[in-house]
């Protein structure tokens, strides 16, 4: 994949519904090239866009990050993982630990239930926990809002699933199926964007990693965390970062075209005054990217 295609995903990503014109004036190109480049990998199921419902909304309030380290076949091991309805992201590592896993749940009690469950598969040999204290940045969610103080009523819950099927429906289409004027669809949409409740962003289809190399990367620091989560914040490949509560301060997941280009931003992490430590590790096999969680919770809320 050229390194054109890559921006123009790596935009898709963080704004799904930007239009093709906007694509191609931010790059220099034009926008029949943008939609010849999107438009088949859409087609192909190489690229699905669509809506991520903030975890918090969906009464999810502990989020974790898990690390998992295996003895013998990890495979039955991935099996009874991918049972596991809770756990958005699953993958294979390279590095101290053989999977990495993304969970979302409901209570402290929940999570530790699953570590529990988790540690008691045959062939686990231990499980790490970090405990997400602020999510800075993320593939869908941006930086995670103060609050939310959305209402949710049923044309707002059928706006959101008919955006998890596709990010890019067109507002003529969603109004025509929630019985909204063209002005009325807009103007929600937009409403649940900019309120944090609702995201829209590209999923690259990458479960064989032949295209990009994806880093995960723990940081531990002294005071001041800034410069860290600013250094990591300028770069392009940047898909998620968070304040941890556990063995890392920080963590962050990257992708980067060489192992080159990884090496040289933990050089410049490490030179920084305020780290102490950075562990890291390749994802080598995404088993589980997962982003389309069940609505109950709102259907709940909004009856």
């Amino acid at each position: 994949m050229d390194q054109l295609t890559k921006n123009i995903i790596a935009i898709l990503r963080r704004h799904g519904r930007i239009s093709y014109s906007d694509i191609a004036r931010e790059l220099g190109t034009t926008r029949d090239f943008v939609a010849r480049t999107v438009n088949p990998l859409i087609q192909s199921g190489e690229l699905r866009i669509i809506a991520g419902p903030h975890p918090r909304v969906l009464g999810l309030t502990v989020s974790a990050h898990l690390s998992i380290k295996v003895s013998g076949n990890i495979e039955p091991i991935l099996s009874s993982l991918e049972e596991m309805e809770s756990l958005v992201f699953i993958s294979v590592a390279a590095g101290a630990y053989q999977i990495i896993a993304e969970t979302g749940l409901p209570s402290m009690a929940d999570l530790g239930q699953q570590v529990a469950t988790i540690r008691a598969i045959e062939g686990v040999t231990e499980v790490q926990v970090l405990l997400y204290e602020r999510i800075l940045s993320s593939f869908f969610l941006g930086e995670e809002p103060e609050s939310f103080d959305h209402n949710f009523d049923e044309v707002d819950i059928s706006i959101i699933t008919l955006l998890q099927q596709d990010g890019r429906a067109s507002y003529a289409d969603i109004a025509r199926n929630v019985g909204l004027s063209l002005s009325g669809c807009r103007t929600r949409v937009q409403r649940l964007l900019e309120s944090g409740v609702m995201q829209i962003g590209a999923i690259k289809k990458r479960s064989d990693m032949t295209d990009d190399l994806l880093f995960g990367i723990g940081i531990n620091v002294h005071a001041n965390q800034t410069d860290v989560t600013r250094r990591i914040g300028e770069e392009p490949g940047l898909e998620f970062m968070a304040r941890t509560v556990g063995r890392f301060d920080i963590i962050a997941t990257l992708s980067f075209n060489s192992l080159r280009d990884f090496n040289q931003m933990v050089s410049q992490l490490l030179a920084l005054p305020t780290v102490t430590f950075c562990e890291q590790w390749l994802h080598v096999q995404i088993v589980r990217e997962r982003y389309d969680r069940t609505l109950e919770h709102l259907k709940v809320s909004a009856g």
